[in-house]
């Protein structure tokens, strides 16, 4: 089935950290993950698709994932749902969610299933979220979604070297949650934390990826 979505990339924070408004374009149900920063422009993007927010997703909880966390959860009044490994590691200021995420956890969108994975390395508790329920974007069809947070890029991968990061756990993440993972095919889009997108296919294809974790 061809689900009618609504989904929206901001660039916020003096790291320009992207932010994703993502949800059901039929029930208007969204959730806003990694509000870096610009919280009254989340606002306003919110506004102007009509999107009805239904939680704040944290793929981690570095700064410029979560500067515009507090105003935009005041605002809408919805929960905030994130890896207690980000809080028990000492990196993220933040005591407690109103649901901790772990790996398999699903969060339900209107119709649109979000799955999510433990992906550990750029920080303890990094999260990557999917769905197999997005067929097309921008004119192109495809086999799903991901929003990888700060684990892979379009032309690269996460940093390991700040506090809590662990180059191993990284490279393993990578290797057994993304690019062998049987669930994504070479057509599931990639959307990262920072600059644009790729693809499981582009990953796969990478050379740095065979040489250092295939």
């Amino acid at each position: 089935m061809l689900f009618l979505l609504i989904l929206k990339k901001l660039v916020v924070g003096p790291l320009g950290a992207n932010s994703y408004i993502f949800g059901s374009s039929t029930t208007k149900e969204v959730v806003v993950i990694d509000p870096g920063g610009e919280p009254n422009k989340i606002i306003q993007s919110l506004e102007e698709v009509g999107g009805k927010p239904i939680s704040i997703l944290l793929t981690h909880g570095h700064f410029d994932h979560t500067g515009g966390m507090g105003r935009v959860k005041r605002y809408f009044d919805v929960p905030l749902m994130f890896n207690k490994k980000e809080y028990e590691s000492g990196i993220f200021h933040q005591k407690q969610a109103d649901r901790w995420l772990n790996e398999g956890d699903i969060i339900e969108i209107g119709e649109i299933i979000l799955h999510t994975l433990e992906t550990p390395g750029h920080s303890p508790g990094s999260l990557c979220f999917y769905s197999k329920d997005v067929k097309e974007y921008n004119g192109q069809m495809i086999d799903g979604i991901i929003f990888t947070g700060d684990l892979i890029f379009q032309r690269g991968i996460g940093r390991s070297n700040l506090r809590g990061g662990n180059s191993n756990l990284l490279f393993s993440s990578i290797k057994n949650k993304i690019i062998n993972n049987p669930e994504f095919t070479d057509n599931f889009l990639i959307f990262p934390g920072h600059m644009g997108g790729t693809s499981v296919g582009e990953k796969r294809e990478m050379n740095m990826f065979q040489t250092r974790i295939l």
